[in-house]
């Protein structure tokens, strides 16, 4: 569910003649990732231009082939550009002023003219004043508005801004509310992430092939679950470093790393007919460290075997990898759309016990329980007393225990009191976090 209600504006033009550092630029964050290697971007991305009480929504594209007929790559970029052209209000034709007229441009520039869009050609890499000599060349294009400037300097970025006020919608509340939940797609490459990215939001966003690394960019989305609007970011393939190539993956690598930080809940994805691999235990490992929810979804579910019995493969894995019981397991097969009620729910369910809070009665009545049946042992032929504990913060839920020596508590006789809250209280799918304090 994207930005619905104000106004948008499509940045299209060429491969690699810099509409994505144009893009970063206006909604002031490096949303889009910049190189000089043609197709970096291949997704429709999203951003919001803000003046003072004005908006507008921009929308980044894949550098457009108009006639694009070979490559499945560029038939794809092309499919997502002429969905941008049917929302937007505007275009901004996006040609490099150094390099010149091409006649790609000009082929982009005869498609636009029959959509019937209101074209502003925006001729990039122009620093200085004297550099304007370069932009009257583009007249040929047959547009009335031109304007030279240079995202990397700034240079014209004021007088484009001002050019695109009459597009500007007023801001609504609805429009730039931030969601209370953010949720990455997370997993290796060609397990579905796109496919189940686009299921959710409703939109043939994000490209999708069965080639690895099709997608770069992380990709913002949102849906509505039971009146709740809920934030989504599809990214990158994580493959092993060693097997990584590339700049540009690498990039994408990082940016889906980081998409864990930012995010609340995590839905892993691993393929069901293969099972976890090393690299899908690496992920799990990384998301807990950073504290975030996780649900494993078993993607590709429809290859199973008819007889194949996901309570029988939850216990499997249970079995194989003891961490797993923390964990909140879903079926899922993207492509068909089968499963995605209860995959709602589940993250329903798992984002409630982000954020859940257990009164302190009822914690230490559980915690007392458990350190009487099974006290912490001696260390140095002294006793370890575990006196009280309080739960601090919510989302992920952390606990603080007060002690005689904090310093002496063990990691091992933590991981039981944790497994006696699990066993007491719903936290499956969430981290429980430990902070240890002296008694005063």
């Amino acid at each position: 569910m994207s930005s619905n209600s104000l106004p948008k504006v499509a940045i299209v033009g060429r491969p690699n003649v810099g509409k994505s550092t144009l893009f970063n630029r206006l909604v002031k964050r490096r949303q889009a990732i910049v190189h000089d290697v043609p197709g970096v971007t291949r997704d429709r991305q999203y951003g919001i231009l803000k003046q003072k009480d004005l908006s507008l929504t921009l929308i980044d594209t894949g550098g457009f082939v108009p006639d694009a007929e070979e490559a499945w790559l560029e038939r794809a970029i092309l499919e997502q550009v002429k969905l941008a052209l049917e929302e937007a209000k505007a275009v901004l034709l996006v040609v490099d002023g150094r390099a010149g007229l091409h006649p790609m441009d000009k082929a982009i520039a005869k498609y636009l003219r029959t959509t019937g869009k209101e074209v502003l050609v925006v001729v990039t890499k122009i620093d200085t004043e004297a550099q304007e000599v370069l932009v009257p060349e583009f007249g040929a294009l047959g547009f009335e508005n031109y304007l030279g400037l240079s995202a990397e300097s700034q240079y014209g970025m004021s007088l484009l801004v001002k050019a695109l006020k009459p597009w500007m919608g007023e801001n609504t509340q609805t429009e730039l509310q931030s969601s209370d939940l953010k949720i990455a797609i997370l997993g290796q490459p060609n397990v579905g992430k796109s496919t189940l990215f686009n299921l959710l939001t409703g939109e043939e966003r994000a490209v999708v092939h069965d080639q690895a690394g099709t997608t770069v960019d992380p990709l913002q989305g949102k849906f509505l679950w039971k009146d709740r609007v809920l934030s989504l970011t599809d990214t990158a393939g994580i493959r092993r470093r060693s097997v990584t190539e590339g700049k540009v993956e690498k990039v994408g690598v990082l940016k889906a790393l980081d998409a864990i930080r930012q995010s609340h809940l995590v839905l892993l994805l691993i393929e069901a007919p293969r099972g976890p691999q090393r690299q899908d235990l690496r992920l799990i490992s990384e998301v807990w460290k950073k504290n975030r929810a996780l649900i494993l979804v078993l993607n590709k579910w429809d290859q199973m075997p008819e007889e194949a019995s996901l309570e029988l493969y939850t216990k499997r894995l249970k079995e194989t990898y003891k961490r797993f019981e923390d964990f909140s397991v879903v079926a899922l097969s993207a492509k068909e759309g089968k499963g995605l009620n209860s995959l709602k729910k589940k993250i329903e369910k798992v984002s409630q016990n982000y954020t859940r809070r257990i009164g302190t009665g009822e914690l230490n009545r559980v915690f007392q329980e458990a350190t009487r049946a099974h006290p912490h042992p001696l260390v140095a032929g002294n006793k370890v007393s575990l006196n009280f504990i309080t739960q601090t913060y919510v989302a992920p839920p952390r606990f603080t225990i007060f002690a005689n020596k904090p310093e002496a508590i063990e990691e091992t006789y933590l991981r039981y009191l944790e497994r006696k809250l699990r066993e007491a209280f719903d936290f499956q799918g969430v981290p429980l976090v430990w902070e240890l304090k002296k008694k005063s």
